[in-house]
């Protein structure tokens, strides 16, 4: 009798799935977002599981547990782990392709310029926000430790994510450090990039993706929008039109594809 496993949605706890057939070699590092938790990414990991990839979901430091732990790290520590992650996945798979969610997104962006990735998978990555109030957190983190967000009045697939319900205001700022310095690195970005941005986004303003193709060097990028989608791109409502486009970016790569020269740069937009 076969067995039907029982999936699992939401959970703060980092996973990693070994992978079958001919794309077992083929990693995908997943970096959720700011006060996030891997928790977001489980639809589309089990998704692409299906497809064979050997799947890693990382925790960043201080998160998925609670803001007083979250309080106590900053943006090196978030890539520190994003760096130790990635040299491990790549000792075990011959390609590893780089997704990340919000603030996960510029750590992947970072990655990619100082390792080899087979390719570039950006949701809702932050350029401009939507609020200028985070300019104030250097000042009010001296003030006042957290701040709440405002409680949502229905329950969504959106709370499958785990987030916060307040956050650091230190944190904040070093997030802020963190924009500014990957902001100035996407001219280095040279990986096939697939760059995707809700046009409902309460968070990031949606010329950031705007921003990202233009200025990266990638050989291939891809842009795509999505019109009812809000910051949670991967659990709102067109998240299975999301899965399918990522799939297709993922089954496109070439194996060998980073570091080949090609006369044109392809940019599709959707």
């Amino acid at each position: 009798m076969a067995v039907i496993e029982q999936r699992v949605y939401k959970s703060t706890e980092p996973f990693f799935w070994t992978g079958s057939g001919k794309n077992q070699e083929t990693g995908i590092l997943m970096i959720h977002g700011f006060t996030g938790s891997p928790s977001e990414f489980r639809r589309i990991a089990y998704e692409l599981r299906e497809d064979g990839y050997t799947i890693q979901a990382i925790r960043l430091p201080g998160h998925g547990t609670s803001p007083k732990d979250m309080k106590r790290t900053g943006w090196t520590d978030w890539y520190g782990h994003v760096l130790e992650s990635f040299d491990g996945l790549a000792a075990t798979c011959k390609n590893v392709i780089v997704m990340g969610h919000s603030m996960g997104g510029l750590l992947a962006l970072k990655l990619a310029v100082e390792r080899r990735t087979a390719g570039i998978i950006s949701l809702a990555t932050p350029i401009y926000l939507t609020s200028r109030k985070s300019a104030l957190a250097v000042l009010v983190q001296y003030f006042k430790p957290y701040i709440a967000k405002k409680p949502k009045q229905v329950s969504t697939l959106l709370d499958e994510s785990c987030a916060y319900t307040k956050t650091p205001i230190r944190c904040v700022v070093s997030l802020r450090k963190l924009l500014k310095q990957v902001r100035g690195l996407l001219p280095q970005v040279q990986a096939p990039i697939w760059i995707g941005q809700g046009k409902k986004d309460g968070v990031v303003h949606p010329r950031s993706a705007d921003f990202i193709q233009e200025r990266t060097c990638s050989q291939v990028k891809q842009l795509h929008y999505y019109e009812e989608s809000s910051h949670g791109m991967l659990l709102d409502k067109e998240r299975e039109r999301v899965y399918a486009d990522i799939s297709g970016f993922i089954l496109s790569l070439e194996v060998a594809y980073y570091g080949v020269k090609e006369s044109d740069t392809v940019i599709e937009k959707a």
